[in-house]
């Protein structure tokens, strides 16, 4: 993508902020090379002449980057509300957000949100969780975990308490789709019921302080011994992408963000796509394509393909307690994984196992069969960010119908949410099978694939995870251009 990055500019022509935030202004090419960044400095006084000019080059994209404070912030506001007035996709913080904060900073700098632990952490306290950790004198260190939080039992707003400068600490939040994760500093590691209880401190604020529609921010927390926590500021301008060094921002997003910088700028751009609803059409025309094959799927799969293949070479993997499928159609990997533990006689007892699927009519039928404890219906991308975490994920032939942005979104929210292992099925699709298809035109058009088996080796492999499988199998034979594709599974585990 073409993106262009947005940037307000002092009357000495210098891109806004201090010397030392000049030096963390944001460099997104020196963290990935699969996007085309441009500048364009905006001065105050010419803000919207100056955004005219820059539609006019024809971006894909728009990123604004304001550092600074007063006529920068100033500056932001503005830039925020004449991109919304005329409808433009951009990647930051809505005016309306830029206002409030602003306005609260002002009016009462000494209030905070406060917290207590809460009770019955079990889940979250297990030995892959995270480790929060204190940030001293601005300094960052080592640590090692992550974990997508869910929010805490948030308080009303109150004073805020006196605590020594040792035990506050700042964690960074960053969206993902309609939902939040939070990602830890790089610094010594603390207790684990501790930093559970900060991250849902920090998730919370997205929902408490009503932050939806941030790419990112970090919020700053006192801690206090007894459980009792207090959010006592939130930056809507973490250093991200530094240019020059690097930021303790930026530390922890290499070391604890699935697939890294390069997987940051993509979900921030999903994100800012399922915003925009930029693409609603395509998805609608795929769920009437699906919605006319529904009730001859299986039936079409079993007779043309040799399916049963992949899912039985998954099935060969430990799959036992909790399960997400992603894309379950009209639940063929759970009959086949059902009939495979029969077959062996393994327990499903502690089993559960749940699917999302885009057709709601191929949901309607995976519920009927009974395999599945539940299908969400919805896509991937939308569904997946709001699911609390599970033992296993498992997508096969499925991931094709999705962008490469889009997959890299996806990887990055299953290994926060997977606690043991992810198991995905990529599509070799030949460019002939997607010519046949957009020959026939609609709907058959809308079935055209994604081959994302270099997307996959460009992702990289997350930290505390491994590659320990890559088979290639036939996956199917497609029934409308009679092309065979061949799958590659790909298992990671947790280390």
């Amino acid at each position: 993508m073409r993106i262009c990055i947005l940037q307000s500019s002092r009357p000495d022509g210098q891109t806004s902020g201090t010397t030392s935030e000049l030096e963390t202004s944001p460099n997104l090419s020196r963290y990935t090379e699969q996007h085309i960044f441009e500048q364009s400095s905006l001065s105050v006084d010419s803000i919207e002449e100056q955004i005219e000019a820059t539609l006019a080059a024809k971006f894909d994209l728009y990123w604004t980057s304001v550092y600074g404070r007063l006529v920068e912030e100033a500056a932001e506001i503005k830039v925020a509300k004449y991109l919304e007035s005329l409808g433009i996709p951009f990647i930051g913080t809505p005016s309306h957000i830029l206002e409030k904060m602003g306005k609260m900073s002002q009016e009462q700098p000494n209030t905070a949100l406060s917290c207590s632990t809460p009770e019955n952490q079990t889940e979250s306290l297990e030995s892959h969780g995270p480790q929060i950790n204190r940030q001293d004198s601005g300094t960052a260190g080592s640590s090692k975990g992550n974990h997508t939080s869910t929010p805490a039992q948030v308080s009303e707003l109150g004073t805020n308490q006196d605590f020594e400068d040792d035990d506050t600490y700042s964690i960074l939040v960053i969206a993902m789709g309609s939902a939040v994760t939070s990602v830890p500093p790089a610094t010594p590691r603390t207790k684990p019921e501790l930093c559970v209880c900060l991250q849902q401190v920090a998730v919370a604020t997205y929902e408490t302080a009503q932050l939806q529609g941030c790419p990112w921010y970090t919020v700053n927390i006192r801690a206090q011994p007894g459980g009792a926590h207090a959010v006592v500021g939130i930056d809507l301008r973490p250093r991200l992408f530094s240019s020059k060094g690097q930021t303790w921002e930026d530390a922890a997003v290499e070391q604890y963000f699935p697939g890294g910088h390069r997987a940051l700028v993509d979900s921030a751009i999903v994100t800012s796509q399922m915003r925009y609803g930029a693409r609603t059409k395509f998805e609608r025309s795929l769920e009437e394509v699906y919605a006319q094959w529904s009730k001859k799927y299986d039936q079409s799969l079993e007779a043309r393909s040799d399916m049963a293949q992949t899912t039985l070479h998954v099935c060969k993997f430990s799959l036992q307690g909790s399960i997400l499928d992603l894309g379950c159609g009209t639940g063929l990997f759970g009959k086949r994984l059902h009939n495979a533990r029969e077959s062996r006689a393994i327990s499903t007892k502690d089993s559960c196992l749940v699917g999302i699927d885009l057709s709601p009519d191929m949901a309607a039928i995976a519920k009927q069969e009974g395999y599945y404890h539940e299908v969400r219906v919805g896509s991937i991308q939308k569904v997946l960010p709001t699911m609390p975490m599970f033992n296993h994920i498992v997508s096969l032939t499925t991931l094709h119908h999705i962008s490469t942005l889009e997959l890299s979104f996806v990887l990055s929210a299953a290994f926060q949410k997977a606690r043991r292992s992810i198991t995905l099925a990529i599509d070799d699709v030949p460019e002939g099978y997607n010519e046949a298809l957009r020959n026939r035109g609609p709907p058959h058009d809308a079935m055209q694939g994604h081959n994302h088996l270099k997307a996959m080796k460009a992702y990289g492999i997350p930290r505390d995870w491994a590659l320990v499988d890559e088979t290639r199998l036939f996956g199917w034979n497609s029934p409308k251009t009679g092309h065979d594709i061949f799958t590659t599974v790909f298992r990671f585990e947790h280390v």
